[in-house]
């Protein structure tokens, strides 16, 4: 049997680095080129110069009646030079904090006493942890946050119960169906 090349180490790094470098370059590339229009197509151009040749005579505009008619749809004009796919973060500057910034009256307990005392840092880290991630953070920074991110526009905190064996059906309550099909088939008998 032949040996893999691909095996050793010295060729797995060299792809991973490569495989960085491209997107690296990837993310380079489109950053530089975010603000700046798409260049148009030629197509458009003849378009536009057979509309401009072939417009109406200006008595025939006159005889048409004027046009009195409010648009039907309020429709919101589509940008086509936007790139898709993107989410709140990339539409953020690239400086922008990852997190909202601490009010003053937590960070002042930072500076007030020592660690082992039960004030200073410990305080601090221990109000910090009181919040949720939504009002720490102004958009999930990890893909595992995107499940319980604003998750109380979804569910009321008063709905959530305490389980009775420790386990919580939040899964279930949000992602499933109400009329019971899909939630009676994940109950084992």
């Amino acid at each position: 049997m032949a040996r893999n090349p691909y095996a050793n180490t010295q060729m797995q790094n060299f792809w991973k680095e490569s495989v960085e470098k491209e997107a690296t370059a990837r993310l380079m590339s489109f950053a530089k080129m975010r603000g700046q229009s798409r260049s148009k197509p030629r197509q458009l151009e003849v378009f536009r110069k057979k509309i401009e040749d072939n417009k109406p005579s200006d008595a025939l505009l006159e005889r048409l009646p004027p046009i009195s008619g409010e648009p039907h749809f309020n429709r919101k004009k589509a940008d086509f030079n936007e790139p898709l796919g993107l989410d709140r973060a990339m539409t953020l500057p690239v400086d922008a904090p990852e997190m909202r910034p601490v009010s003053p009256v937590v960070k002042n307990t930072l500076y007030d006493g020592f660690t082992k005392e039960g004030k200073g840092r410990y305080t601090y880290l221990q109000q910090r942890y009181d919040k949720i991630p939504e009002q720490k953070f102004a958009f999930p920074t990890c893909s595992s946050w995107d499940y319980g991110w604003r998750l109380s526009d979804v569910i009321k905190k008063e709905d959530i119960k305490k389980p009775r064996y420790g386990r919580n059906k939040i899964v279930e309550d949000t992602f499933y169906t109400r009329n019971g099909i899909m939630s009676d088939c994940n109950r084992v008998f």
